[in-house]
């Protein structure tokens, strides 16, 4: 099985791959610190003067961020960072509880068990952090939960949840940014102790619950999309 990664959170850039893969890590980490924020003209340019490269690697990552939802090119204008909406961050939030929720069926009772020292520190971070600065409130939650997944030593599952984690840290950021809403937490040390005495089937419930703790209201079927003040903690 794979180590877990305590290091890598969404936010951070990395330097290695190809120099398209590079630059859509930096603009990425940008748009994350939001460095970039929505309606933001990207000139491609620019970007590459300042990461030291030509434009092809540049505007070949920056196709793929607009594919990905970050970026829109509008005619006349040209390339801008996307606006997000609530209902945006719905959908992220719906996607991450189903990838979660598979996840705890598998990796719950001896997977986790074999690595509760290293989960129960990244978990501790997280339930002592008091009045944490925002981004540092995500890594931390971000490392638990890559932490858990990574428990299943299945790649495929450890990619998408970077994916969708990354989406709804742009969305949730600048909806916080923009309204500031507070943040809620579940206790992840009790968590991480159900999950590792828990059946599959418990152990599905017991992570959608903790997922719906912190945003209830994104997952009622009545929900009607306006924006107004929701919760974005987790």
């Amino acid at each position: 099985m794979s180590k877990i990664n305590k290091n890598f959170t969404p936010r951070k850039a990395k330097k290695n791959g190809s120099l398209a893969d590079q630059s859509y890590q930096m603009i990425l980490a940008r748009l994350l610190d939001h460095r970039y924020s929505p309606g933001t003209l990207l000139n491609r340019r620019e970007i590459a003067q300042e990461l030291n490269m030509s434009v092809a690697p540049v505007l070949e990552a920056m196709v793929r961020l607009e594919s990905e939802g970050y970026l829109e090119t509008l005619p006349r204008k040209g390339t801008l960072v996307r606006a997000v909406s609530i209902t945006d961050l719905r959908g992220q939030v719906i996607v991450r509880e189903a990838l979660e929720c598979e996840a705890a069926r598998y990796y719950c009772g001896d997977p986790i068990r074999a690595r509760k020292d290293e989960l129960h520190k990244l978990a501790l971070v997280i339930d002592e952090l008091e009045n944490p600065r925002y981004g540092e409130e995500w890594d931390a939650e971000y490392a638990f939960h890559m932490g858990l997944i990574q428990c299943m030593d299945c790649p495929q599952m450890e990619a998408a949840f970077r994916t969708v984690m990354q989406q709804k840290l742009f969305s949730a950021l600048n909806l916080y940014i923009s309204t500031h809403i507070p943040s809620s937490r579940d206790n992840h040390v009790r968590l991480l102790e159900n999950l590792m005495e828990a059946e599959p089937d418990e152990a599905e419930n017991l992570m959608r619950q903790h997922l719906r703790r912190s945003m209830p209201r994104l997952f009622e079927r009545s929900w009607s999309g306006a924006d107004q003040p929701i919760s974005v903690g987790h």
